[in-house]
């Protein structure tokens, strides 16, 4: 081989490693879902109806204001909030882990909708035979509502970081 043809090699090896270089560095792997602001508002609704609620049943502890019957449409009202958002996550590509929060989120409000003392979310505890006429304690409201709180922030947070990944850094 003569050195005019390895000076051509060497030119072509250094041009392909640049440009390797250059489209590597334009490319990005995404490991998660992009930030979706629907998904930021539905997430942000959903705390804020339930979390009302919550408060209500909390000042009306133990009366005839929070049996479970006067109460049914809210557990109905959220079961379509959610279903509305796991289709709408559902259908985002690499969006596993909102999906799993937000099947966590249903779990800790409407349960699997047995209504069973073995299950731990609020609609579970309030529609108890001992709390169906006057609802659960405060201090059970109080925990249900933080553990409601607790996974709704963490789905919350997931999505705000995801937004906080996508904007330049100044």
């Amino acid at each position: 081989m003569n050195l005019s043809t390895r000076s051509h090699l060497s030119r072509l090896a250094a041009i392909v490693l640049a440009v390797s270089l250059v489209v590597s560095a334009c490319t990005s792997i995404r490991l998660i879902s992009a930030y979706d602001q629907q998904t930021d508002e539905a997430l942000t609704a959903l705390h804020d109806s339930t979390d009302e609620f919550i408060a209500k049943l909390i000042a009306n502890a133990k009366t005839s204001k929070n049996a479970f019957n006067k109460h049914k449409n809210f557990y109905d009202e959220t079961d379509m909030q959610l279903r509305r958002l796991e289709f709408r996550v559902g259908s985002i590509p690499d969006n596993r882990q909102t999906v799993k929060l937000v099947a966590d989120i249903r779990a800790s409000i409407l349960g699997e909708g047995k209504c069973t003392a073995d299950g731990g979310s609020l609609r579970d505890l309030h529609c108890l035979p001992e709390n169906a006429a006057k609802g659960p304690s405060k201090v059970a409201l109080e925990i249900s509502r933080r553990n409601v709180n607790q996974t709704i922030r963490a789905a919350l947070a997931l999505e705000l970081a995801k937004k906080q990944g996508l904007e330049p850094k100044n």
